[in-house]
């Protein structure tokens, strides 16, 4: 028996053995690790080139010794790269050496890394062979985000995202923006901002901001929350955000900054991150600089999905809403950055507005769908058909009864909690207000709701007050599939219309390989 064995003893013992099932369990298990990383081809060309597997890490030492032990990988990794600084996803130089590395990020900063003169052949294998960090997309215990909500302030608050996961199971929800320092000012009252159900997983945290030590704090600070993924607001189109905030969609005019703002927020959370974009800005809207954009990203940080709004951002002062409406939708640049960025994960955003149009862009081969308003304003129809329609999900029979019965439990658990009134019985209905959306009774039950935030303490006692005008057989029916004979083209016309394929540019490939 070893020192290390004999101070293991009792509790300590199955303390160990409990952070080596965690271990196990959260990549996959000990061998299906190992097949993953054999899996990708990258480890036989090594091997083929004589050259050594290696852990890359900026953690200390100790961290990846401990989970190559935990994933008993200690045969795996011939040697063990410590470096300072955020870790490159393609090529990192090594202070002394003039051999450009080249890594896969993997969950942890864990990443197998091979070091080579071959610059050129480095950049042609990486090019042509999907990255591991593809096999990491996700959380495993979730379906993949084929459709998900969009972000929107003061919609896709705790209040709605609650709701939507009571009508659908699978959906991927994000939250409102959340500005980087409003997470880090109100570091004593994180729960009224980051809090939410276990329940509502699979939950995605939007944050905003250009300031790289406040989106690393509050990258840090979200993350004993337990989000799903961490996302970038690069889209935003608002002044107080483009403008004056210097964040949002005027981000995508600088590439390099986004791409290093994603490796300080994926050094501070163990969860996949992803960037939401236009698809140009102003007069910076070709085909070939969102590729740009794209490219420098992706190739510069472990950003391996973006959301694209197909449409590009005017920042001369016209509002958020006309910005939604006024700049035509352009698809043919989404589905042909699905042709040439195959490594990558998209997902198509702007201008969809029912599960026909959801599903037609999904059956042209959008890796993912995400709705903005049309799931707040109608969420019973459309939240209500994503489970059937894009996961395939057998009919649940759900009810709107059944949905305000269980949100009354959590209405009546929150209201007022945080002092002054917060959350007000009108903040927690607001969400309500799509579930009844064209049905008859509709505009009744708002008016007496309104008149009812007057007295009414409670969330039951204001339901019984004014659910009497929408009809039982609303109440009571279960949500119908909408599906339409009806071909909706929006999305195939589109793909006669892409723009001529993507090249990287010769100085911007050796800028990469020589960062």
């Amino acid at each position: 028996m070893n020192d290390r064995e004999r101070l293991i003893t009792g509790d300590d013992q199955e303390e160990e053995e409990d952070d080596e099932e965690e271990a196990g369990r959260r990549y996959g298990g000990h061998g299906s690790f190992r097949r993953l990383l054999e899996s990708n081809g990258v480890c036989k060309w090594v091997e083929d080139l004589g050259l050594k597997r290696a852990a890359v890490t900026n953690a200390p030492r100790s961290n990846p010794e401990l989970l190559i032990s935990m994933l008993k990988l200690q045969d795996f990794f011939e040697v063990i790269l410590t470096l300072k600084g955020p870790l490159r996803p393609i090529v990192l130089s090594i202070k002394g050496s003039n051999q450009p590395q080249i890594c896969y990020i993997l969950p942890s900063s864990l990443v197998c890394g091979i070091s080579t003169t071959k610059s050129r052949k480095l950049y042609t294998y990486n090019q042509k062979h999907q990255r591991l960090s593809n096999f990491t997309m996700g959380v495993e215990q979730y379906l993949p985000p084929w459709f998900s909500v969009a972000p929107m302030m003061e919609w896709t608050d705790n209040h709605y995202r609650t709701m939507a996961r009571l009508i659908s199971k699978h959906a991927w929800l994000y939250t409102e923006m959340l500005a980087a320092e409003t997470i880090v000012y109100q570091e004593k009252n994180l729960d009224r901002f980051l809090g939410f159900s276990p329940d509502q997983h699979p939950v995605v945290l939007q944050i905003g901001g250009s300031n790289l030590e406040n989106l690393a704090k509050a990258t840090q600070l979200a993350s004993s929350y337990g989000y799903d993924e961490i996302n970038l607001n690069c889209g935003c189109p608002s002044p107080k955000v483009a403008g004056h905030g210097c964040f949002g969609v005027s981000l995508m005019l600088d590439p390099e900054f986004v791409a290093e703002a994603m490796n300080v927020i994926a050094a501070n959370t163990d969860v996949p991150v992803s960037v939401k974009c236009r698809i140009g800005v102003d007069d910076r809207d070709s085909y070939n600089e969102l590729c740009d954009f794209i490219y420098k990203v992706s190739s510069q940080s472990p950003t391996r999905h973006f959301i694209i709004h197909s449409r590009k951002a005017l920042l001369n002062g016209i509002s958020p809403a006309d910005n939604r409406k006024i700049p035509p939708l352009k698809y043919e640049y989404y589905y042909a950055l699905l042709r040439d960025f195959p490594d990558l994960r998209f997902t198509i955003n702007g201008g969809i507005n029912s599960i026909d149009e959801a599903r037609a862009a999904q059956n042209e081969g959008a890796h993912g769908v995400m709705v903005g308003r049309a799931a707040y304003n109608n969420s019973w129809a459309l939240l209500g058909n994503v489970d059937t329609t894009i996961y395939g999900a057998p009919p649940s029979g759900l009810t709107r009864r059944q949905v305000l019965e269980k949100y009354q439990v959590y209405a009546d658990s929150v209201v007022g909690i945080y002092g002054n009134n917060k959350p007000s019985l009108r903040d927690l209905v607001k969400p309500l207000y799509g579930l009844f959306w064209g049905e008859h009774g509709n505009g009744v039950w708002k008016r007496k709701a309104d008149s009812a935030f007057h007295h009414c303490k409670t969330f039951k006692s204001l339901m019984e007050e004014t659910i009497m005008a929408i009809p039982d057989s609303v109440l009571d029916s279960p949500v119908v599939d909408p599906y339409s004979t009806t071909c909706i083209d929006k999305f195939a016309s589109s793909k006669n219309l892409l723009p001529p394929p993507y090249t990287v540019k010769e100085e911007e490939e050796e800028q990469l390989l020589y960062a």
